[in-house]
Order: C-alpha cells, then structure tokens, then sequence
C-alpha cells in the first residue's frame, strides 16, 4: 500500500518537474528540473509495475533523499517560483516516509 502511495506522488511529481519550465518560464532552473522529472517518472513507474522489489524502493528513497535535500538547500537561491519548491520539498518527504513505511513492513 505504501509503496503504491509512494509511486503515485513519484509519478505526479515527476510530470511536475518535467513540465514546469513550461508554467514558469524557460529559465536555467527550470531546466534543471527536467532530469528530475525523468527520474522520479520512471521510478515511479517501475514502482507502480512491481519492478525492482526494495532494492528499487531503497533506490527510490535515496534519489527522493537527495532530491529534497538539494531543493531544500538551494530553495533561497533557485530561479524557482518559492511555493513551488516548498511544494516539491514537502511531497519529497511524503514520498520518503511512504517508502520508509513500505521498507519496514
């Protein structure tokens, strides 16, 4: 159930990365966020699809890890509208505990 949740808000999130550039301008940052979007997508989508086991869940839990963490660092200094990353932020943790829960079960 847990990894279900977490491979839904990867999949969303990941859609969301890829096209903001789209909804906020073609800027540097918003790039950036493309290759983001392209990971969370597809470990969503190798979630949702039974694929990898918890090695892909562990997988998906340091990426989520990592990804959060960059944008919560580097959030005052992002060419990034500020709600938008806070939003991205806290589904990053979201995503984690979902997959922290699916891992201890």
């Amino acid at each position: 159930m847990y990894a279900g949740i977490a491979a839904g808000l990867l999949v969303f999130t990941g859609v969301w990365h890829a096209t903001e550039w789209m909804m906020d301008g073609r800027r540097r940052d918003t790039w950036l966020l493309v290759p983001f979007g392209a990971i969370y997508l597809l470990l969503g989508y190798l979630l949702v699809m039974g694929i990898g086991g918890m090695i892909l869940q562990v997988a998906a839990l340091a990426a989520v890890a990592l990804g959060g963490s960059i944008a919560f660092l580097k959030r005052e200094r992002l060419d990034i509208r500020r709600w938008v990353v806070w939003v991205f932020v806290a589904i990053d943790v979201l995503i984690a505990l979902a997959l922290v829960l699916a891992l201890l079960r």
